[in-house]
This record gives structure tokens, sequence and C-alpha cells, in this order.
């Protein structure tokens, strides 16, 4: 691989960091946005984003990915840029074309909105429309340093966007709008936070009198309790530094009873004398404690990162509670000291398990989980988590043989017919006991599990594929079938069709789906190799499943028609197509117990 960083940027750890990632080069002057994403939302499968939410090319409209995300409330709108020369700061024109990319995404009328872009415009409305996005964030992504110029020119985008916003959808759910300039200070940060997880290193004062001391096997820690208005001055002073080893920042709020922030702010404004006896407190890992001479002194500590209480501290600091109510409302805390960064990492996950933000983090103990990272053991090249989320290293450092927990969840629903859920509901295999057990039964092998991610990633890379050739170079029916995969949820409904079709390619009948697997214990990688033959015939009839996609497949009666209609001429041309394309592929798979 040629590096694309060049001598003067060397010092950088976030771009050194980039540079090793040899598995983003084929996404070309995306990859910097690409790798940025994954490490700022901690995200394991980018190939599959990459696939979903990009949109740059030709007619893009300043727009490079669009990304909607329905369970954590977020949708991106980014525009990256990559100099191979140094320069002082990034152009600010390529920050005000998130301007151009913010009026035709959200201001626009989807009828004259480029075809590219059409798809991306039409699934962020309707989740807007269906208040499932709490927060839209512009950013421009680029590997120089920050600058005031591009800030500006970023905050005129984030208005536009607001105007847009509150023009086109009145009364949206859309409570935060923000711009963020990622460039090479911001990566470097987000790496050294995956190193040296507390980034706040100041000694600060901690107004509580009184409060008792533990310890243990490489830890020590200090419990007292403080004043919410002494957390509000923090989050202000420091924004989300605070949080530098939490696995997630503050989330927003929503005016629901269900929602523990909102919950939170009302307590803090209404409430305040309750406030402690309501909250469940903070933890928070420190560097230092400075012990105070006195028991009239403040306890001081040096450095402060709060690994879990994200949510209770940003909700107090965007309340509207008077200062008078927030030196009222006392929140337990506890810091904690320890050098042990295996102890410390435990710290993290642990003290985040109980947090409802990931729905998949109560099943990483499930026994059908610890079943399937046992037998993943077994297969070749491949590494199995189930549920447990690593840290953010191990996204920087990309280990080649993972196989995503969230991806094969999708791809296991997918391919089991339900791609509504596949899509639009990925939390609720988590959540829903009814839905994890349709998706992660008991009887389900790592076997399996391969057999059906190798089908979606088959799909992604045939997409990839066609993306690859020039536009100038495509047929007519490779133009057909981008078209068909540039729209949101084509993969997932890729994977449903073809699964549906499997009697018709292996020609026999199939005993038990949930059996089916290669003959051979293959790697994902020689799996994902065994799809593309038969993939390919049926590339051709990808525009029956048209229909499907206008509703998101969340219109079971679409989903169906169109499958069928897919699955009759998958079955109607098995007679035309060359000797041995479905007989090879029929005799790696099996049914079979033994």
């Amino acid at each position: 691989m040629t590096s694309l960083i060049q001598p003067s940027a060397a010092n950088s750890p976030g771009l050194a960091a980039f540079n090793a990632r040899t598995d983003l080069t084929k996404y070309g002057d995306n990859a910097l946005l690409l790798f940025a994403l994954q490490i700022g939302l901690e995200v394991e499968d980018i190939d599959s984003i990459a696939t979903n939410s990009l949109t740059d090319g030709s007619d893009d409209k300043k727009c490079d990915l669009v990304y909607v995300d329905r369970d954590s409330g977020r949708a991106i709108v980014a525009q990256g840029y990559y100099s191979r020369k140094e320069r002082s700061e990034a152009p600010a024109n390529k920050a005000s074309d998130l301007n151009t990319a913010a009026a035709w995404l959200l201001g626009t009328d989807s009828t004259v909105v480029p075809e590219r872009l059409k798809p991306a415009q039409s699934e962020l409305h309707e989740a807007i429309c269906a208040e499932e996005i709490r927060r839209v964030e512009i950013w421009f992504v680029h590997n120089l340093p920050e600058s005031k110029n591009v800030k500006e020119e970023l905050e005129v985008a984030r208005r536009t966007a607001r105007a847009h916003l509150d023009d086109a959808f009145p009364g949206n759910s859309v409570e935060e709008v923000f711009s963020r300039e990622i460039g090479r200070n911001t990566l470097d940060r987000w790496y050294r936070t995956s190193q040296v997880p507390i980034l706040v290193t100041d000694e600060i004062s901690v107004p509580a009198h009184g409060g008792f001391f533990e310890e243990g096997d490489n830890w020590e820690a200090y419990c007292t309790s403080v004043a919410a208005e002494w957390l509000t001055e923090l989050f202000k002073q420091h924004g989300t530094d605070l949080f530098s080893a939490n696995v997630r920042d503050y989330l927003g709020s929503i005016n629901r009873d269900v929602n523990i922030n909102n919950n939170i702010k009302t307590t803090a404004e209404a409430s305040p004398d309750r406030f402690f006896a309501y909250n469940n407190g903070l933890t928070a890992l420190v560097n230092e404690f400075v012990h105070p001479e006195s028991p009239s002194d403040d306890f001081g500590i040096r450095g402060l990162s709060i690994v879990n209480g994200a949510q209770t501290t940003g909700a107090l600091a965007s309340s509207s509670a008077t200062a008078v109510s927030l030196a009222k409302a006392r929140v337990m805390i506890r810091f904690v000291k320890c050098s042990d960064q295996r102890v410390i990492q435990e710290i993290i996950q642990f003290n985040n398990s109980q947090n409802k933000i990931e729905a998949a983090d109560f099943r990483s103990n499930d026994k059908t989980q610890d079943q399937l990272r046992r037998q993943f053991k077994d297969i070749p090249e491949a590494e199995y988590k189930g549920a447990r989320r690593g840290s953010e290293k191990d996204v920087i450092e990309r280990r080649p043989n993972l196989i995503a927990t969230q991806t094969a969840a999708q791809a296991i629903a997918a391919f089991h017919g339900k791609p509504s859920i596949a899509y639009n509901e990925t939390k609720r295999i988590w959540s829903s006991d009814e839905v994890y057990s349709q998706v992660f039964p008991e009887y389900i092998s790592a076997r399996h599990v391969v057999f059906c991610y190798s089908l979606l990633k088959a799909i992604e890379e045939a997409k990839l594929t066609l993306m690859s050739v020039p536009a100038t170079q495509r047929t007519d029916s490779q133009k057909k079938q981008l078209a068909f995969f540039q729209r949101r949820g084509s993969i997932v409904l890729m994977t449903t069709a073809v699964a549906s079709c499997l009697e018709s390619i292996l020609g026999r009948r199939i005993q038990d789906i949930w059996r089916l697997r290669y003959e051979s214990n293959l790697s994902p990688r020689d799996a994902i190799a065994a799809w593309r033959p038969i993939l390919l015939p049926m590339l051709s009839f990808v525009n029956q499943l048209d229909d499907a996609l206008t509703g998101y497949l969340k219109n079971s009666e679409k989903n169906e028609s169109s499958i069928e209609r897919f699955k009759q001429l998958v079955e109607a041309t098995h007679q035309a197509l060359p000797v041995g394309v479905y007989e090879t592929f029929a005799a790696s798979v099996t049914d079979s117990l033994s």
C-alpha cells in the first residue's frame, strides 16, 4: 500500500493508525471519512455501513455519506477531504459544501433530488417523520489541523440544516443539530482516548465534606456526594472530554416519561431534594487522590473521566434547573484510582453493563452466545465476540477475522425471512426475548451463522464490485443492478430473497433450514467466495424486489410478493444456466445432522 500520509504528518498518531488500515483503501477518498466514523462511533463492521451509507459520486450534491441510526436516534451527514500536501488548514469552501448538502437533504422536493441521493434523503425524511431521530450531525472530515475558518463555515451549515429541518418538518423531534470538524487534532484525540482513558488531567477540587475509602485488588476508591451544580460546571468547562473513558457520550433526551435522561432533568428541575434518592450515582476514574489536610478542606483529585453517569451529567447540564435547584440536588459519586490497564477496561465495561443504550450488552453472557463463542473457536480464521464489545483500540487495529455481532444478527434475521427486523429494528433482536429467541434459538450453530453471514457479505461484495466499474463502462444491466443496491435496505432484502430460493438452488427439499451449513468447515472468507458463482445470475432479477424497498421493508405484503416474483424467476431460469453453476454449490451445502 502506498502511504497517504505525508512526512510532515508522520507525528500524528491518529493518521498513523489510519495509515495502518489497509482494509479501507478500497474506499479511495472516502477511506478517512469511514475511519473517523468507525472510531468515533466505535463501529465494529464499517464495511456494512459503507455499503449502505456512502453517497459519494458525480452527482452527490456535496454529500459523501448519510448515516441514519434509528436505534441511537442519530443521523450524520458527512463530507470528506484528503490533502496530499501539507497545509495549515483545510479549505473552508469544502466545509461550506455541507451547506449545499444540508439544503438538498432536508429542504428540497424529492422529485428534483438526484437519483444517487434519493435513497439517503428518503430514509432520513422517513426516520424524522417517525420521530426516530433526536440528533443531526454535520461532519467535515479531513487530515489537516482544525481551523476557525472551517468552524465558521460549518456553523453556517448547521444553521441551514436546522432551518430546513424546522421548515420541512414542523414540530420535529430533533433536539440537536450540531456541526463537527474532524481533522488531525480530533483524530489524534480519539486515538489517545483509546490508549489513555483520562483526557481531563487537571487538578480538581471536589466540594465534598464527608465520605469513605474502599480498596481492593489493584484499585482504591473514595465514595462521597457532590452538588449537581459542581457537575454541570465541569461539563461546561470540559465538554465530552469528561467522558473520554466512557463507551458513549451524552445521548440527549426526549420528552417521554420512559426516557431516563428526560426524567433526570425533570427531577433536577422539580424535585431537587429527591435527586439523591432517585439517581443511581456516578463512577469516575482518576489519576491521583489529593487528600485533604483537615476534614473541613475539599477533597482533591488529579485527572477525571466519568465512566458511568454521562447521561446524568449531560442531562443536568442541559436542564433548565435553576442554580438554587442544582445546588440542592446531590449526586452520589465514587472516584476510582487504578493503574492496571486490564482492570481499568473491566471497570469501564462492567460499569456500563446495565445501560440499555446497547441492547446487545444484555445478551453478552447469554448461554446461546456463550455456546456460539465456544463453537467459533473451531471455525478457521474467525473470531466472534457474541455481543461482548471490545475497546476502541480493537476498532482502530481492525481485527480482520472478526464477525461483528450486529452484522451476524442482521444476516441471520434476514436469512430467516425477517428483513424488516434485520434492517429497521436491530435493537429488538436483543431487547425482545421473543425476537431474540427467533434469531438466536438454542440450537443455532456457529457454522450456520457463517452460512448466513457469508451470504450477506457476498452481496455487499457484489455491490462494491458494481461500484468499481467506471460509470462510462457500465452496461445497462449493471446500471439497473447498481440503482437497486443504492437504495437503503437492498442488501438485507437480497439476503432474504436469495435464502428463499435455496431449495431451487440446491435441487432438493431442505429438512431443517437452521441446520444449513457448508459441508466443509469453511472460514468466513472461503464461505463468501462460495456464494459468488450463484449470486451472479440472480443479480439480473433484483428489479423484482424494488417494490418492497418503497416502504423500507416495513410492508410485509410487499416484501412477500416481491420476493415471490424474484423466486419464480430464479426457478424459471434454473435450466438455462450453464451446467454446474448451482450443482457445485449444492454439493458443498448440507442440512444433515451428521
